[in-house]
């Protein structure tokens, strides 16, 4: 049995460095400006004495424990990966890590998955729940966590958001639809909700009203966030008595269910029926067709809920809650 390494210490990496254990952790934080040069020698030593902080000590001095949580409702959503992508992209330079959960939007496994969080002590929360209740994140708020939430209206309510225009996005692509010559337009929506979801059906709703057209509660249906989902929203629409020629989702693994379900009917798309989809992940682009969807910066959301929880995490914590908005661009392809 070989020996045990002996684990080097930070006094040890500040003694061989020519310079004080504050210096060294100050290096390795940097959170405290060093001169370049004192950096490059502690860290070169670092690198000589593969030197590794003790995460634990560490935690117990400075009552964090360099983590993050981001929560959300479905990591087989490839819009998720994306916005986790993202946050990874700035915390990871700032010496974070993220951990990754997933709650099928289930409004009880969101509260309990919150209070696990706070139970384990992470040091911030991006939210990214069907459902904004504040009352879900407060066991993290009372704990003095900083939360991010991700689709909310605005930060009226006293928390960071990060947000997309999902109303204007929806907006625009039933206006495409009508312009195309649609009339009869569902829309296939998750189960009740109040965040992106709600907001994208209330866009459709309202360019149909600019349009002179009364929207139809008949084609709005509700379907679980999934493939299966969207096959189900589809055959649910195509059962009425005047089905619609043109469908919008509220997110593309749902279009694609909905493509799915068309084609199983031996539809032709668009020339029966068109279907859009919301987010444009990678998936809509190698879609048969490819999918017609309106364009949600995720990775790029992701970034800013990084950026404005190390905000809370080293700057300004008491400052007002801030929002950060994103533009959703219309991506015209073949199913529409």
């Amino acid at each position: 049995m070989g020996l045990r390494r002996k684990h080097v210490t930070i006094a040890e990496v500040a003694a061989r460095a020519g310079v004080s254990p504050t210096t060294v952790s100050h290096v390795l934080s940097g959170r405290r400006h060093v001169a370049e040069a004192t950096r490059a020698q502690v860290l070169a030593v670092v690198e000589e004495l593969q030197y590794r902080p003790n995460e634990l000590a560490r935690s117990m001095v400075t009552q964090r424990t360099s983590t993050i949580a981001l929560i959300i409702p479905d990591i087989t959503n490839p819009f998720y990966p994306a916005v986790a992508r993202g946050l990874q992209d700035v915390l990871t330079p700032a010496g974070y890590y993220g951990i990754v959960c997933n709650t099928d939007g289930d409004p009880a496994i969101e509260r309990r998955t919150v209070e696990q969080m706070v139970h384990r002590r992470v040091d911030g929360i991006g939210f990214a729940g069907y459902y904004q209740h504040q009352s879900t994140v407060a066991p993290a708020l009372a704990a003095g966590i900083p939360v991010v939430l991700f689709g909310s209206r605005d930060a009226r309510r006293g928390i960071d958001a990060v947000t997309a225009n999902d109303l204007g996005g929806a907006e625009s692509a039933t206006r495409y639809l009508l312009d195309r010559g649609y009339e009869r337009i569902g829309f296939v929506t998750g189960p009740a909700g109040d965040g992106p979801p709600a907001l994208r059906v209330t866009g459709y709703r309202r360019a149909l009203r600019a349009a002179g057209r009364r929207p139809d509660p008949k084609l709005v249906v509700r379907a679980p966030f999934s493939r299966d989902g969207g096959a189900a929203g589809m055959a649910e629409l195509l059962a009425l008595p005047r089905p619609p020629r043109a469908v919008l989702c509220t997110n593309d693994v749902v279009a694609i269910g909905a493509m799915d379900e068309a084609r199983r009917r031996g539809l032709r798309i668009p020339e029966d029926v068109a279907v859009v989809g919301f987010d444009d992940i990678d998936a809509a682009s190698l879609a048969y067709p490819a999918l017609s969807t309106v364009a949600v910066p995720a990775r790029e959301e992701g970034r800013a809920c990084g950026r404005l929880l190390l905000h809370r995490l080293t700057d300004e914590p008491q400052q007002p809650p801030q929002a950060v908005s994103f533009d959703c661009t219309l991506v015209p392809r073949d199913s529409a």
